[in-house]
C-alpha cells in the first residue's frame, strides 16, 4: 500500500503517465518506450563505476548500462562482454599509441639514422597484436625498420629511419600507421635530412681520386671531421686506369668516419694485366701472366649504387716460352734454343693488357723462335687478347747436322673483364740427323734423334688473376662479397 501511494505521489509530482509506459518530463511518453525522459536543461546520468567496480557486478543483466569513469564512455553488457559505445563487437581492437618524438634530423655525419620509440596500449577488445607500417612513399635512399612488428600491447617498438648518401636532402612528412583488426591510427613524423657534398663526374678520367676531387671542388670542406660525400659518375663517362697498380676509382684520403656513396651511371674499368713474357730468370722474367687492375678501391666504408658497369681488369695469360738445351749424340753438339709463345693481354682500359713476348734470345747458340701474345682491348666491350701460337716445322742446319723442330705451343689467353688469364700449352718434338761421307761407300744419313719429346724445364708459369670489381680492404660495402659475372658487375667484391 505504501509503494502504491509513493508511486502515485511521484507520478503527480513529476507528471509521470501511469499507462504501460512512463514519461518523465512529459505527459505523453512515446508509446514504443517503456521510459521516456525529456528535458531541455538536464541529461540522463547512468551509474558511474570504475573498471574494478564494473567487473565486480555479478551476473550482469543483458543490456545493463554503466558509465566507465576510467575510459570516459558508456558501456553495456551484451551477454559476453562490456561493450563500449564505439565498439562493433567484443573482438573490436582499440588502442592508444604515442611516439617518443614527432620530428628528428639525420645529419649523415654523426649518424645516418634516427630512432624513435612507439608505445602501444590496447584499450578495448580481445588481446590482439598491433602491426606497424609507413603509409606514404619514403624518399629514395631512405629505409625504415621496426625492432618489433607486430607489438603485443602493452609494448614498444623502436622505429629506425636510415638515410644513405643517395637520399636527397630536405624535410619530409612521414605517416606512421598502426593497426589491429579493422582499426587504424596514423601519426605524423617529420624527418629532416641534411645535405651531402656532391661530386659530379661528368667527363671521362683516368685514376679518379674522390678525396682529391672533393677538395678541388669544395676547398673549404672539413679535413679533420667526418663528412657526407656522394660521387655521381655520369652516363657515358669512362673511369679507367693506365696501370694495374692504380685502381680506376678510389675513395682516397677522406676523413675517417665519413659517409660515402658512389652512384655509377657509366663505366668504371680496371686495367687489363699484361701477358707473360717468357721464363728467363737471367732477365728477371718468370713467364707468369700479370694480374689485372682493380676497378674500385675503398679506403673507408661506402655504399655503391651501380646503374651501369663496374669491371675488374682481366688477368694476362701466361707465356709458354723457355730456354731449352739438348745434346745431340754422336756429334756431341749442345743445341740451345729459346722457343715458345707469349701470353695474351687481359681486357681493361684505357688500353688493354699488353701481349707478352715469347722470348728474345736463346742460350748457348742463341737461336730463338717465338710468337708474341695479342694485346687485350679496352672500353666497355673490351676482351682479352689471344696468346701467341707457334705450330709450324722449323728446320735448322748446323754443318752436317740437320735439326728438325716441331713445336705446338700457345701462350695463355688474356682474361676478359673479371676473369683470370688462361693456361697455355707447350709441346715440342726434336729430331736430328747427320750426313756422313764414308770412303768407298759415299754419303749416308744417320738418325741422331728421332722425334723425341722435349719437356719444359720448370712447372708451367701461372696466368694472371683478374682485378677486383670492388676491393673493400676491410671496409664495409652494401654489395655482398662474391665473384660476379653479370652484365654490369664483373670481378670479385671482397677484401
Amino acid at each position: 500500500m505504501k509503494k502504491l501511494l509513493l508511486t502515485i505521489f511521484a507520478a503527480g509530482l513529476f507528471g509521470v503517465s501511469m499507462a504501460q509506459n512512463v514519461g518523465i518530463g512529459t505527459n505523453t511518453p512515446d508509446n514504443t518506450a517503456i521510459l521516456d525522459l525529456e528535458s531541455d536543461s538536464m541529461g540522463f546520468l547512468a551509474p558511474r563505476l570504475t573498471l574494478a567496480q564494473r567487473n565486480a557486478i555479478t551476473a550482469p543483466a543483458h543490456g545493463l548500462i554503466i558509465f566507465n569513469v576510467e575510459d570516459s564512455t558508456l558501456e553495456f553488457w551484451n551477454g559476453q562482454c562490456w561493450l563500449r559505445s564505439y565498439q562493433e563487437d567484443c573482438s573490436s581492437c582499440y588502442f592508444d599509441i604515442d611516439l617518443s618524438a614527432t620530428a628528428d634530423t639525420i645529419d649523415r655525419v654523426i649518424s645516418d639514422s634516427v630512432v624513435i620509440t612507439a608505445n602501444v596500449v590496447q584499450t578495448s577488445g580481445l588481446p590482439t597484436s598491433v602491426g606497424f607500417g609507413v603509409l606514404n612513399t619514403l624518399p629514395p635512399g631512405v629505409t625504415v625498420s621496426f625492432s618489433q612488428n607486430p607489438v603485443t600491447p602493452p609494448g614498444t617498438t623502436n622505429i629506425v629511419f636510415h638515410a644513405t648518401p643517395f637520399a636527397p636532402a630536405g624535410t619530409y612528412n612521414i605517416i606512421i600507421q598502426a593497426f589491429c583488426g579493422n582499426q587504424f591510427s596514423n601519426i605524423l613524423f617529420t624527418l629532416t635530412i641534411e645535405p651531402c657534398y656532391i661530386l659530379n663526374v661528368d667527363n671521362s678520367v683516368q685514376n679518379y681520386n674522390m678525396s682529391v676531387d672533393l677538395y678541388n671542388t669544395y676547398p673549404n670542406a672539413p679535413t679533420n671531421q667526418p663528412i657526407c660525400v656522394l660521387a655521381i659518375v655520369g652516363t657515358g663517362v669512362e673511369i679507367s686506369s693506365n696501370n694495374t697498380a692504380t685502381p680506376a676509382f678510389t675513395t682516397g684520403n677522406l676523413p675517417v668516419g665519413s659517409l660515402v656513396g658512389i652512384e655509377n651511371n657509366g663505366n668504371i674499368l680496371g686495367k687489363g694485366g699484361n701477358g707473360g713474357i717468357s721464363y728467363n730468370p737471367a732477365q728477371g722474367t718468370n713467364g707468369s701472366g700479370f694480374n689485372g687492375g682493380n676497378a674500385i678501391n675503398l679506403t673507408l666504408p661506402a655504399t655503391v649504387q651501380n646503374n651501369f658497369n663496374i669491371y675488374g681488369g682481366g688477368g694476362g695469360g701466361n707465356a709458354m716460352a723457355f730456354a731449352l738445351t739438348q745434346n745431340i749424340p754422336v756429334v756431341n753438339i749442345n743445341f740451345g734454343i729459346f722457343i715458345g709463345s707469349g701470353g695474351g693481354g687481359g681486357a681493361g682500359g684505357p688500353l688493354g693488357g699488353v701481349g707478352g713476348l715469347g722470348g728474345n734470345s736463346g742460350p748457348v747458340i742463341g737461336i730463338s723462335y717465338y710468337t708474341p701474345g695479342i694485346n687485350g682491348s679496352a672500353g666497355q666491350f673490351g676482351v682479352g687478347g689471344d696468346g701467341g701460337i707457334l705450330n709450324f716445322p722449323i728446320p735448322i742446319q748446323l754443318g752436317p747436322v740437320t735439326i728438325g723442330l716441331n713445336p705446338n705451343t700457345a701462350g695463355g689467353n688474356g682474361g676478359g673483364y673479371g676473369f683470370p688469364g688462361t693456361q697455355g700449352v707447350f709441346q715440342l718434338t726434336l729430331s736430328a740427323s747427320a750426313n756422313i761421307n764414308i770412303p768407298f761407300i759415299g754419303t749416308i744419313t744417320i738418325n741422331l734423334l728421332n722425334g723425341i719429346n722435349i719437356p719444359i724445364p720448370v712447372p708451367p708459369p701461372a696466368p694472371g688473376l683478374a682485378g677486383f670489381a670492388i676491393k673493400r680492404n676491410g671496409n664495409t660495402c652494401n654489395i655482398p662479397d662474391n665473384n660476379y659475372s653479370t652484365s654490369n658487375l664483373k670481378g670479385t667484391v671482397g677484401n
